[in-house]
């Protein structure tokens, strides 16, 4: 991809899941997509799996959580493909449920380093290129768990929590500038249907295609309907 053939995104934690829709959807979009994991023969299989539309993308290998790789990979982005216009924080820290008593502190560092470290490192980066060129979008994926502690899930909130704080710090700073700032609270199980299947999804799961869709909906607003936080569920979830 050469510069000048449409707007940059950078979606940072491409998995097989939400990742691998996001990285689609805005390649589908008219977005030159960066996908960013740590697993390079993961990002190879979503390569792959997405078929042509992977003409649109790049999939580099990066750790979020190491603030110098991240700076080289963000001046890569703008070296390669210019500034970014678009910053999907989908990253997370692994951690399972479990008794607080179980969870060790790396196990609540590791969490608290990937679910809002590295989106701050990110951001960090992206918002000044936004900022610089007439605004942008950041879009960062939370939880059920963002807006409510469960009993086991010390290690897995915690983060998720300080990520949407961040997200609404980020929002009331750069609204008026003109970078559209958002947080996705994702309520419900996925049911991840694999790159190249058209299968539907299971009854009472959510669809990460159509994650994707509505987060890029948001990301197409008009400034004068700007939304910053919404839930997203399927229709038989009791909240």
């Amino acid at each position: 991809m050469a510069q000048g053939q449409g707007p940059v995104a950078v979606v940072a934690g491409v998995g097989p899941g939400i990742g691998a829709r996001f990285v689609e959807t805005f390649a589908q979009e008219g977005y030159r997509v960066v996908a960013l994991a740590r697993n390079a023969n993961a990002l190879a299989q979503i390569r792959t799996g997405l078929g042509k539309t992977a003409e649109r993308c790049v999939f580099w290998p990066a750790d979020i959580t190491d603030p110098a790789q991240v700076q080289q990979t963000f001046a890569r982005v703008r070296k390669e493909l210019g500034p970014v216009n678009l910053l999907v924080c989908n990253a997370g820290g692994g951690a399972k449920r479990g008794s607080f008593l179980d969870i060790t502190a790396d196990d609540f560092m590791n969490n608290l380093k990937g679910g809002v470290y590295g989106p701050f490192l990110c951001a960090k980066e992206a918002i000044p290129d936004m900022l610089a060129n007439g605004g942008g979008s950041v879009a960062y994926i939370g939880a059920t768990s963002s807006v409510k502690g469960y009993g086991k899930s010390s290690a897995f909130a915690t983060g998720k929590f300080a990520l949407r704080a961040l997200a609404q710090c980020n929002a009331r700073e750069f609204g008026a500038k003109g970078v559209h700032v958002f947080h996705v609270v994702i309520d419900g199980g996925i049911d991840d249907v694999p790159l190249g299947e058209g299968r539907e999804v299971k009854p009472g799961m959510l669809d990460s295609r159509s994650i994707a869709r509505v987060v890029a909906q948001a990301v197409a607003q008009p400034r004068d309907t700007w939304v910053h936080e919404f839930d997203i569920r399927p229709s038989v979830e009791q909240f």
